[in-house]
C-alpha cells in the first residue's frame, strides 16, 4: 500500500512538472513572437506633419538600431534579411477610392513634361553619426492644354470599316456594268466607287462616283490610288482595286476578307501567266491593306514618274514593290484569293464543266465578262451555289443540334420545330393568346376585332400564295408530279414575335384518275436578322406650329378646343416650342367679310387665356376657299398652300380638327416622329361613339372628356384628317403634284405622299389623340374620288357605336314593338 502510494505521489508530482513546462513555453513563446513582431514591423515615414511629429521619437532610434553594424539583428541573423527592405513611405501608396462620387478620371498628354513623383532615398552609406539621409524631391505639375475628342468612340478608337470596292470603269458603261456591280455588291461591302474618265453629270441614283480629268490611261490607277490615300484611308482596312468587266461574287469577298487579320501588309491577287511573277494582275482583282496603301502614297511621285507600260497591272505591282517592298501573294491567313480568268469563256459552253470543279466554284472573281447578259448568268448560278452551301450549312447544324438535344434536360426529340428556331411563345395568360387567321384563297376571317372577313391585300395575297405554292412543291416531291393542285381548303396563319410566322394548310390534290388527296402541310417562315435603321437626330425642342381649321358651324366646338388645351397642354408650351393657327374656313366672299365679328367670341376666350398663360402666341387667319364643294379630305392641301407664304419653309406643322383633345406629351411625340425629307407622321386617333348611344350602356358623368374604353370609341384608321409634317416636304411634293398635272380637289394628301414620294408614312394609334364624335355625311360630291367614299362609309357605319351596343338596342326596340302590340290588341 505503501509502494503504491508513493508510486503515484511521484507520478503526480511529474504531471505537475510538466504543466508547468508546458505553460512557461508557451509564456515565453508569446514573449518572443510579440519581440520579434515588434522588431519586424516596417518603419514609416509619414509625410504629415501632424504624424511625423508624434512618430518620430520612435522610428529615429529604431532605424538607427537597424543600420548599425555589428550589433544589429541582421547581421546577427541572417534568415531575417527581409528586415533589410527600406521602409515604404505612405506618399509612395495611393488609394483611389472608384466608388466615391468625387473620383474624375484626368487626362495627361505624352507631349507634356512627365510629373515626378515623391521619391524617399535612404542613404545608407556608413558615416560617422551612421545617419539615414532622406531627400524629398519636389513635385512640379505642368499647366493641361485641354484635349480636344473626337465626336464619336469609333473615331477615338480607330474602329474602321471592313472594305471599300474601288471600280476602273468608262462613262459610256455607268449605265450598265458599273450598275451591274453598284446592285450586286453594295448589300456585301461597306462602300462602292466608281472612277470615271470624265465628268458625267447623268449617272444612276445611289452611286459614287469620282471623275478622273486626265487621257492618259496608264495614270488612272494612281489618281484612284491617290484619291484613296487622301479621302478614305482612314475609315476602311482594306481597298479591292478592280475594273467594270469582271465580275465580282460579293458574298464569297467579305467571307475571304473576314478571315483575314487586319494587322498585316498585304498585297493580294492573283500573279498572271506565271507562278513567280511578283505582280498581281489588275484585271482579276487587288486587294491591298491600308498600310500598304499609306507606303504607296508616300512613294506615288516615283510611280507617276516611272510608269512607262500601258498595262495597268505592271505599273501598279512597281510601284507597290518600290512602296512596300511586297511581292503579289494569293493567299493569307490559311485563306486562298481563288479566281478564274478565261479570254476565251463562254457561259453556256463551259458552265457544264466548270461546275463540277470545286476551284471555280469557290472563286471570287471572274474575268473578263464582255457582255452584261454574261454576268447576269454569272449571277444567277453563283446564287443557286451559295443557296446549296447554306442548305448544306443548315443541315449539318440541324444534326449536331438534333445530336445535342440529347444531353438536354428534356431529352432527345424535345426540340422545337423547326429546328434552330426559337421556341414558341407561351402566353402567361389568357390576354396574351396569340391569334390564329383563318383564310382562303382570296380573303381572310376574322383578321381584326371589328371584320368578319376581308378581302386580301397585295401583300396578303401574295404571301398566302407563295405558301401555297412552296407546299404543293413539296408534296409533288414526296408523292410525284402526278398530283395537282385542285385548291384549298383551310388556311390557318399566326404571327409568333419570337419567331415568325406559322402556316397550317390543307390542300386538295388531284391524280390524273381524278382521284382527289387531301394533304396537310406545316410550314414557319423565321424571322431574319433585325436591322436598326438609322434615322437622324431629333429633339422636343422644335417649334410646332398647331393649325386648326374652324368652319362657320364649329364656333362653339372651338372654344371646346380652347378649354381643353388650356387644362392639359398651354401650360406646357412657350412661344419658343408652340404656335396656334386659328383659321377660319369661309366658302364666300359675305362670309369672309364677316370673319371678324365671327371670331369675337373666340377672342375673348383666347384673352382670358392670354392673361393666365402670357407666353403663348395665338394667331387668327381666314381662308375663302375657291368653291363650296372641295370635300374635307382635300381642304389639308388648301391650308398648308395658304400657310405656305406665312410660315418659313422649315416650320414643323401639325393640322388637325377642333373636335380633337390633345396634350403636351402627345405634341412632343410629333416633333419626334416628324423628320424633315425622311418621315411624315398621320397618327391614328380614338373617335367617340353616338353619345346618346354610350350613356345607354355606360354611366357618363361628364361629357368633355373621352374614356379610352372599347365601349366608347374606336381607333379610326380610315381617317388621315390628323397630319405633321414639316412645310419643305409640301413643297417638294406640291411641285410633283405640278409635274404631273394632278387635280388637287379631289386628293387626300395622304394618297398622295404615298403616290409621288419616297418619304417614310408613320401611322399609329395614339391614346393621346380622342376625338369628339361628329355626324359623317358621304355626299355625292365624294364619289368622285372611289376610295374616299368607301372610307366615309365605312366610318360613318363604324363610328356610330360597336356591333354588341347596336345589337342591344335592336333587342331593346324589338321588345318595345312587341310589348306595344300585345297592348294594342287588349
Amino acid at each position: 500500500m505503501a509502494g503504491s502510494s508513493r508510486h503515484k505521489t511521484t507520478s503526480l508530482m511529474h504531471r505537475h512538472r510538466l504543466k508547468s513546462r508546458y505553460i512557461l513555453s508557451i509564456i515565453v513563446g508569446l514573449i518572443l513572437g510579440f519581440v520579434l513582431s515588434f522588431a519586424c514591423l516596417p518603419l514609416m515615414s509619414i509625410c504629415d506633419s501632424s504624424s511625423s511629429s508624434f512618430f518620430e521619437q520612435f522610428s529615429s532610434p529604431l532605424n538607427l538600431h537597424l543600420n548599425t553594424g555589428s550589433l544589429s539583428l541582421r547581421n546577427k541573423f541572417d534568415s531575417l534579411r527581409i528586415l533589410s527592405r527600406h521602409a515604404r513611405s505612405i506618399a509612395d501608396v495611393t488609394l483611389v477610392d472608384y466608388r466615391s462620387k468625387d473620383y474624375e478620371p484626368r487626362i495627361h498628354p505624352l507631349h507634356h513634361g512627365s510629373v515626378k513623383s515623391n521619391t524617399t532615398i535612404n542613404n545608407n552609406n556608413t558615416n560617422t553619426n551612421n545617419k539615414n539621409k532622406t531627400v524629398l524631391t519636389s513635385t512640379r505639375i505642368p499647366n493641361l492644354i485641354p484635349v480636344t475628342r473626337h465626336r464619336y468612340i469609333a473615331d477615338e478608337l480607330g474602329i474602321r470599316e471592313k472594305v471599300l470596292v474601288a471600280v476602273l470603269t468608262e462613262t459610256d458603261r455607268l449605265n450598265t456594268y458599273a450598275l451591274f456591280l453598284n446592285q450586286t455588291l453594295q448589300d456585301y461591302v461597306n462602300r462602292l466607287s466608281f472612277f470615271v474618265n470624265d465628268n458625267v453629270q447623268d449617272f444612276p441614283k445611289g452611286m459614287h462616283v469620282v471623275a478622273i480629268n486626265d487621257e492618259r490611261a496608264y495614270l488612272k490607277p494612281f489618281y484612284m490610288l491617290k484619291y484613296l490615300a487622301e479621302k478614305m484611308i482612314k475609315s476602311y482596312d482594306w481597298f479591292f482595286l478592280v475594273s467594270d468587266n469582271t465580275y465580282i461574287r460579293g458574298y464569297k469577298l467579305n467571307e475571304f476578307l473576314n478571315h483575314i487579320s487586319i494587322g498585316q501588309d498585304l498585297y493580294l491577287g492573283q500573279a498572271f501567266d506565271d507562278v513567280h511573277a511578283v505582280y498581281c494582275y489588275f484585271g482579276s482583282g487587288i486587294i491591298l491593306s491600308a498600310s500598304v496603301l499609306r507606303k504607296i502614297y508616300v512613294e506615288l511621285d516615283w510611280c507617276t514618274k516611272n510608269a512607262y507600260s500601258q498595262d495597268l497591272t505592271d505599273n501598279i505591282g512597281r510601284c507597290v514593290l518600290k512602296a512596300a517592298k511586297l511581292p503579289c501573294v494569293n493567299t493569307a491567313s490559311n485563306s486562298k484569293f481563288n479566281t478564274y480568268v478565261n479570254y476565251r469563256f463562254e457561259f453556256d459552253r463551259d458552265i457544264g464543266i466548270l461546275s463540277k470543279t470545286e476551284s471555280f466554284n469557290q472563286t471570287l472573281t471572274v474575268h473578263p465578262i464582255n457582255d452584261l447578259a454574261t454576268m447576269l448568268k454569272l449571277q444567277k448560278y453563283f446564287n443557286q451555289v451559295e443557296i446549296n452551301e447554306m442548305t448544306q450549312s443548315i443541315k449539318k447544324y440541324e444534326e449536331t443540334i438534333e445530336r445535342s438535344s440529347c444531353y438536354a434536360p428534356e431529352g432527345c426529340g424535345n426540340i422545337p420545330w423547326p429546328v434552330g428556331v426559337p421556341p414558341p411563345f407561351k402566353s402567361p395568360t389568357r390576354f396574351d393568346v396569340l391569334r390564329w387567321d383563318y383564310f382562303n384563297e382570296t380573303h381572310i376571317y376574322l383578321k381584326t376585332d371589328n371584320d368578319v372577313i376581308d378581302l386580301m391585300k397585295d401583300n396578303d395575297y401574295e404571301d398566302i400564295h407563295e405558301v401555297i405554292d412552296y407546299s404543293v412543291e413539296q408534296l409533288q416531291k414526296k408523292y410525284g408530279t402526278e398530283l395537282k393542285f385542285k385548291k384549298l381548303l383551310n388556311g390557318y396563319r399566326q404571327f409568333d414575335p419570337t419567331r415568325g410566322t406559322h402556316y397550317i394548310v390543307d390542300i386538295l390534290l388531284i391524280d390524273e384518275n381524278q382521284k382527289e388527296y387531301i394533304k396537310r402541310a406545316e410550314l414557319m417562315r423565321p424571322l431574319g436578322l433585325v436591322e436598326i435603321i438609322p434615322m437622324p437626330f431629333v429633339t422636343e425642342t422644335t417649334k410646332l406650329h398647331l393649325i386648326l381649321p374652324i368652319h362657320s358651324d364649329e364656333q362653339s366646338i372651338a372654344i371646346r378646343f380652347l378649354h381643353y388645351a388650356n387644362k392639359t397642354l398651354f401650360d406646357r408650351e412657350t412661344r419658343d416650342k408652340f404656335e396656334l393657327l386659328l383659321t377660319h374656313i369661309v366658302t364666300t366672299k359675305e362670309e369672309y367679310s364677316q370673319t371678324q365679328k365671327w371670331f369675337e367670341n373666340i377672342r375673348n376666350e383666347v384673352n382670358l387665356i392670354c392673361q393666365i398663360h402670357k407666353q403663348l402666341i395665338i394667331t387668327y387667319h381666314t381662308l375663302l376657299l375657291p368653291t363650296s364643294s372641295i370635300p374635307l379630305y382635300s381642304q389639308p392641301i388648301y391650308l398648308l398652300e395658304f400657310f405656305q407664304t406665312k410660315l418659313h419653309i422649315n416650320s414643323l406643322i401639325f393640322l388637325t380638327n377642333p373636335y380633337v383633345d390633345i396634350d403636351s406629351d402627345f405634341l412632343n411625340r410629333c416633333r419626334l416622329n416628324v423628320i424633315e425629307n425622311i418621315q411624315i407622321f398621320f397618327p391614328i386617333g380614338f373617335n367617340q361613339y353616338h353619345p346618346y348611344i354610350i350613356a345607354r350602356t355606360r354611366n357618363i358623368t361628364d361629357n368633355s372628356t373621352i374614356d379610352l374604353h372599347k365601349t366608347v370609341g374606336w381607333f379610326n384608321s380610315y381617317a388621315y384628317d390628323h397630319i405633321g409634317l414639316y412645310m419643305n416636304d409640301y413643297v417638294n411634293v406640291k411641285k410633283l403634284i405640278s409635274y404631273r398635272n394632278i387635280s388637287i380637289s379631289t386628293m387626300n394628301l395622304y394618297d398622295l405622299f404615298v403616290q409621288l414620294t419616297d418619304l417614310h408614312i408613320l401611322r399609329a394609334p395614339d391614346q393621346s389623340l380622342r376625338v369628339h364624335y361628329r355626324s359623317i355625311k358621304c355626299d355625292t360630291d365624294i364619289q368622285l374620288n372611289p376610295m374616299e367614299y368607301e372610307r366615309c362609309l365605312i366610318q360613318r357605319e363604324k363610328g356610330l357605336a360597336s356591333r354588341s351596343q347596336l345589337a342591344m338596342i335592336v333587342i331593346e326596340n324589338e321588345q318595345n314593338k312587341t310589348t306595344n302590340n300585345k297592348k294594342n290588341k287588349k
